[in-house]
């Protein structure tokens, strides 16, 4: 029998029976005999649901407050960005982003499971969707689309009406999200009547939270922001009582000085955890470079988070497992951080993150799974390699950034992800050098031995596909990913490889069919990297778009207008369109040209010494 103290407490008993309910070698379900007793230790278990480079189907959303309530999550903070068509301000919407009819169905659908569908506008920071627009550029602070000016009432009343349709989008719901996310300029515009410095800079931000505050207030929505950088710690008191801070965690902003100041202040907190932060296709859940400071992974700094925050004696009500799109992660790669980060927020400091894991392993794919915890493990390791492949070079391609966190002016230069291609020979000169397993010997020796775990994880991916009784698709994106890891692996050592036959063409000059048979050698590896990418690629997009719409698309005559942020952009996802920021760093090294260049030699070597025919064997 279930029992409990209200609806929800009935929903989230019965969440426990589904859980814990399997089937025997019979296929007859069964159940370990218990008796649980059972409540959340704290109030409010957020999930981060980011959409700045993607949109989700409307169905998958549905399936995600699904899975998100089977998990005990009871509040999404939907970063909605322009995937909301806007109402008052359409311009802002992306072709085909959600109408107001579609978010309040989904509003409808959460509260059913118990779940608040939180609206989280970006502003008056990370406001490049919006400010990109003609029709707002006036708006701009400083100049940069990056961050609206904090002084114009105009461009406070826009983001008032952002909230407003937001607010008409999610009826019912008692949260609003303010992020106040990285106010890098607050107070920089010409508007503004006070010098530009940090004091002031944290007086415009403590200033716009105290309108933003009162404005959703008169509408019933409890305030929650990023209480952070530019505020100065002195400036808290001047918050009104009641917001929530949504980011205590930070080093920078966790302190018991810190802590202190809210609580007189009467802000309570949410146990800020982020899943994912600059990773590039999977998060580091295991990895010694997963956190800062951490050296066992995100997943055992969550397992501790919360009793380390505790220790400053906040006024703790939650958790919230962030996750962004800002490196362009797939949200299945997420749903292990956001429940991990609910266990917690359920019970505090129980289980072990291990038995934490393997629970989850069993529920979300259910009992017939096997290996689950090594194929994590395995992307993780391969992403890792991944991210860490790639030399940065001054980009030739985008104008330099307007500034980061340490100012107008700092940190401005772009960097594009690459590698550099093998240097060809010439007619007058075969003999090269090798320069490029020289550059990159410790990352080919990596890729040689990360191979046979790549062909492990494809393996157990293809073996589990079939037999997970639940969330097969997960399992699918993994091995889309996976196999996007092999590609780089690859790549990366037929590269090596195609040097190895330039220099073995240039060790036998002598012999001009074995020098033509080299260099055909290395043509075809190019061609292999190719043809992989043929295969590899429209797969992706294929298990991809199954649950996203495609990127940036054009809909109903309306197509997306791309901009380069001025500040905090992110690399290849910034620029790119669609997926193909995941294969810009190879597009980049330009093997087709390579090839093509390299074919032009061939072919003038091979009249220059009279072979016609490039197929045949070597001579002996």
């Amino acid at each position: 029998m279930i029992t409990g103290n209200s609806k929800a407490g009935l929903f989230y008993g019965v969440q426990s029976l589904l859980q814990l309910l399997r089937r025997d070698t019979e296929g007859k379900l069964i159940l370990p005999e218990a008796e649980i007793h059972d409540w959340p230790g704290l109030q409010l278990r957020f999930a981060h649901w980011d959409t700045k480079n993607h949109q989700d189907r409307v169905e998958t959303l549905k399936r995600y407050l699904n899975e998100a309530a089977y998990f005990k999550i009871n509040a999404i903070a939907f970063e909605i960005y322009d995937k909301y068509e806007f109402p008052r301000h359409p311009v802002i919407g992306a072709p085909g982003a959600f109408t107001k009819a579609e978010m309040q169905d989904l509003t409808h659908y959460a509260k059913e499971r118990f779940i608040h569908l939180i609206p989280d506008i970006q502003a008056p920071s990370h406001m490049a969707y919006v400010l990109k627009h003609q029709e707002f550029a006036h708006l701009r602070a400083d100049g940069n689309n990056y961050q609206a000016c904090m002084c114009d009432d105009e461009a406070i009343n826009l983001i008032f009406d952002m909230y407003q349709d937001m607010i008409d989008a999610t009826p019912g719901v008692n949260y609003f999200l303010a992020s106040t996310d990285e106010v890098y300029y607050a107070g920089i515009c010409d508007k503004c009547k006070r010098p530009y410095n940090d004091e002031n800079r944290s007086l415009a931000w403590a200033e716009f939270a105290v309108k933003a505050h009162d404005w959703l207030a008169k509408r019933g929505r409890r305030m929650i922001a990023w209480i952070e950088y530019p505020l100065l710690k002195e400036h808290i008191a001047l918050l009104p009582s009641g917001i929530i801070d949504g980011a205590l965690g930070s080093a920078s902003y966790s302190t018991k000085d810190w802590v202190q100041r809210e609580n007189k202040a009467g802000i309570q907190q949410l146990a800020y955890i982020s899943m994912q932060g600059g990773e590039a296709l999977f998060p580091n859940y295991f990895s010694s470079q997963s956190a800062i400071n951490r050296s066992e992974g995100r997943l055992k700094h969550a397992s501790e988070a919360i009793t380390e925050v505790l220790t400053n004696s906040p006024k703790l009500i939650g958790t919230f497992a962030a996750a962004w799109d800002d490196a362009g992660l797939h949200n299945e790669t997420f749903w292990l951080g956001w429940a991990t980060v609910a266990q917690y927020g359920w019970t505090i400091n129980k289980p072990t993150i291990e038995q934490s894991t393997a629970d989850f392993m069993d529920v979300f794919y259910g009992y017939s799974s096997s290996a689950l915890t090594e194929i994590y493990q395995l992307l993780d390791q391969g992403s890792q390699f991944y991210s860490g492949l790639w030399d940065r070079v001054i980009s030739k391609e985008l104008p330099p950034k307007y500034g980061n966190s340490y100012g107008k002016g700092i940190g401005t230069t772009r960097y594009d992800r690459l590698l550099i291609s093998p240097i060809l020979p010439t007619l007058d000169n075969l003999v090269i050098n090798p320069d490029f397993r020289i550059k990159y010997a410790q990352k080919i020796e990596k890729a040689a031995s990360l191979a046979a775990d790549n062909d492990k994880l494809i393996g157990l991916l293809l073996d589990n596909i079939p037999k997970v009784k639940r969330n097969q698709y997960n399992l699918e994106v993994f091995l889309s990913i996976a196999y996007l890891q092999r590609f780089s692996l690859n790549t990366l050592l037929n590269l090596a490889r195609m040097e190895d036959k330039l220099i073995e063409a240039g060790k036998t000059d002598n012999n001009p069919r074995r020098v033509v048979n080299r260099l055909v050698e290395a043509s075809n590896i190019a061609t292999n990297i190719l043809e992989e990418q043929k295969q590899v690629w429209p797969a992706l997009t294929a298990v991809w778009e199954k649950s996203q719409y495609k990127r940036n698309r054009s809909v109903n005559g309306k197509d997306f207008l791309k901009v380069i942020p001025d500040v905090n952009d992110y690399g290849d996802v910034s620029r790119w369109i669609s997926l193909e920021y995941l294969v810009a760093p190879i597009d980049r090294i330009g093997i087709k040209k390579w090839k093509n260049d390299l074919n032009v030699l061939l072919d003038a070597y091979a009249k220059k010494n009279n072979i016609s025919d490039k197929t045949e064997e070597d001579e002996e």
